[in-house]
C-alpha cells in the first residue's frame, strides 16, 4: 500500500505567500534607527569640537555627507568625505573612525535628507552604544560654516601651468 503525501510540492501562489511573509525578516528592509536617536549639535558646538580636535587628534572627525566635487571645492579642515554606501554594515565599526569620541556628520545645509540618514547608518553600524552617544549631526553645515567665516580647506588642484 502507498500512501501519497498531501503536499508533494508548493503551488506558485504558496511560495509567493510565503516569500512576502518572510521578506521582513531579511536584511533587505529600510533603517531601524529613529530619528530620536539622532543628536543634533548648534555651530556653537561644532566650533567647540573643531577647536578641541585641534589640540587633542581623538576629539571629533567631521564626515561631510556631499558629493565629492562638492568636498573638493570646500570643506571644514580635517574633515573625510564619506557617502552612506561607505559605511559597510556587514564589517562592523572601522578602526578609522573607531579612535574619535565625536563623528560629527554635515551637509550643504538644513534641508540636506544625506545628513540624517548617514547619522542613521553610523548609528546602525555601531558607532554609538549605551554609554558613548559618538555620532552627531551638525544640520547647519557647509554653508553655515562658510558664511560665518570659520576655516575652510580646498582640496589641492594640479597646476594646469606647468609646462
Amino acid at each position: 500500500m502507498h500512501i501519497k503525501p498531501r503536499f508533494s510540492t508548493f503551488s506558485p501562489l504558496c511560495v509567493l505567500v510565503l516569500g512576502v511573509l518572510l521578506l521582513p525578516m531579511t536584511g533587505c528592509s529600510k533603517s531601524n534607527i529613529s530619528d530620536k536617536k539622532i543628536q543634533f549639535i548648534d555651530l556653537t558646538r561644532a566650533v567647540e569640537l573643531y577647536e578641541q580636535q585641534q589640540e587633542e587628534d581623538d576629539t571629533a572627525l567631521f564626515i561631510d555627507a556631499r558629493k565629492p566635487e562638492r568636498f573638493a571645492a570646500g570643506h571644514i579642515p580635517g574633515a573625510r568625505n564619506m557617502r552612506t554606501p561607505d559605511v559597510d554594515l556587514r564589517y562592523g565599526t572601522d578602526p578609522a573612525l573607531e579612535r574619535y569620541k565625536n563623528l560629527i556628520v554635515y551637509g550643504e545645509n538644513p534641508g540636506t535628507a544625506s545628513i540624517n540618514a548617514m547619522a542613521k547608518r553610523l548609528i546602525e553600524a555601531g558607532y554609538n552604544g549605551f554609554v558613548k552617544k559618538r555620532v552627531k549631526v551638525f544640520p547647519g553645515g557647509w554653508e553655515e560654516w562658510e558664511i560665518t567665516g570659520l576655516p575652510i580647506e580646498a582640496a589641492k588642484q594640479e597646476d594646469e601651468s606647468e609646462e
